[in-house]
């Protein structure tokens, strides 16, 4: 049976598709009485007719199958559009009527009732059969101009997945909507692999520091900050990427910020923000979140934390970390922001490492992800260890 875009029960949907077989049947007894080519481009689009008539028949074939069969079919975007040209024929070729009977002991919804009330006017079938009609030419080329200009707008804003489309699409529009999405692929995965980088280099640096533990109980947050940048510095330059220290950004208390780190690059002459970062000493996590985010706006494409652990266990910044974070938020006006969407990830490969991510406010369906890191200079049982060993 083909689904529809209603909650109706079983016997009332075999109605419908009772209905729909002979709409079929009698396009196939008009085809078979002169020729295919004739007609099948009343309900397929002419350049498929042109190049692919064995597709359109075949197309035509499994509607006819899915209206006999128990089953419940969900139509793709080409079988959409062939049914839904099918039932415009219907009513524009004949005036017959249909005798279908629905008794009110199958009544068992609204939806029920609506549809049986309709189950013989075809032309209502247009509307309660499809959920809607991004098939059709009108829309789906208004779809591929919009992923010309950026590909993920269609996919996350609209929820289409124009892949499922492309049988739809004539050869030129295919093509330039191939190759829109190739473009955005490609700097998709530009971006990945510059995130993925930036994230490993923080983490081989804050391991690097923590390989001179004595130097690491002396080092001040600023130190620290300035060794980072130092190490990671050349290895960015190669990319063509810079890292800057104290950079003016965002909010304060009193007038701009200055982040600890400021990570950007140049596409094209044109200033790009990659990464904003704050380190703090432990004790200040808290307000060393809010302030990153008050530093971030909504081009920066992610944000770390580093936390230099003098003062306590490691076990226990590990534990208050992860409670400070699944209870932030900041209130505006009653509306709460900024909380951590799903659920908190530990970074493979790095310990200790956890990425959040959090809903840009500015921007509907737009996210950004922090990652958290741990400098741990607190090593108390392994210095008493090491002292004893040499007495």
């Amino acid at each position: 049976m083909i689904n529809i875009d209603y909650q109706v029960s079983k016997s009332i949907l075999k109605k419908v598709n009772k209905n729909i077989y002979q709409i079929i049947e009698l396009f196939n007894e008009s085809c078979k009485g002169l020729d295919y080519e004739t007609f099948i481009v009343e309900i397929f689009p002419e350049f498929l007719c042109r190049k692919n008539k064995e597709r359109c028949l075949e197309v035509l074939k499994e509607l006819e199958e899915y209206t006999r069969d128990d089953y419940y079919h969900n139509l793709r975007p080409i079988q959409e559009y062939a049914l839904f040209h099918l039932l415009e024929w219907w009513v524009d070729v004949t005036e017959c009527d249909f005798e279908e009977v629905v008794v009110e002991k199958e009544i068992k919804s609204l939806d029920d009732r609506y549809i049986s009330d309709n189950i013989n006017d075809i032309e209502k079938y247009k509307a309660f059969i499809f959920e809607d009609w991004d098939f059709l030419e009108n829309s789906l080329s208004e779809y591929i101009e919009l992923c010309k200009k950026n590909p993920l707008l269609v996919e996350k804003f609209f929820h289409i997945d124009l892949d499922e489309y492309i049988e739809l699409m004539p050869d030129d529009k295919k093509e330039e909507y191939l190759n829109a999405k190739s473009k955005m692929k490609i700097r998709l995965e530009k971006r990945d692999n510059v995130e993925e980088l930036i994230v490993k280099l923080i983490y081989n640096a804050t391991k690097s520091r923590e390989n001179d533990p004595k130097r690491l109980r002396l080092t001040s947050e600023t130190q620290l900050s300035d060794d980072i940048r130092d190490i990671i510095r050349e290895k960015l330059h190669d990319e063509g990427i810079i890292i800057a220290r104290e950079m003016p950004s965002g909010f304060a208390k009193k007038g701009i910020g200055e982040c600890d780190f400021y990570i950007y690059t140049y596409e094209k002459s044109i200033l790009k923000a990659i990464a904003i970062g704050e380190n703090k000493e432990w004790g200040n996590f808290e307000r060393q979140l809010k302030q990153l985010l008050g530093y971030m706006n909504l081009d920066t494409m992610f944000g770390f934390t580093i936390i230099l652990n003098k003062s306590v266990s490691l076990d226990t910044v590990l534990k208050k970390r992860r409670q400070i974070l699944e209870e932030l938020y900041i209130e505006i006006d009653g509306m709460k922001i900024f909380q951590v969407v799903g659920e908190i990830k530990e970074v493979q490969g790095m310990s200790n490492v956890i990425m959040t991510l959090h809903k840009n406010p500015e921007k509907e369906d737009s996210y950004f992800k922090i990652y958290h890191y741990i400098v741990n200079g607190k090593l108390d049982e392994r210095e008493e260890s090491a002292v004893q060993a040499r007495k």
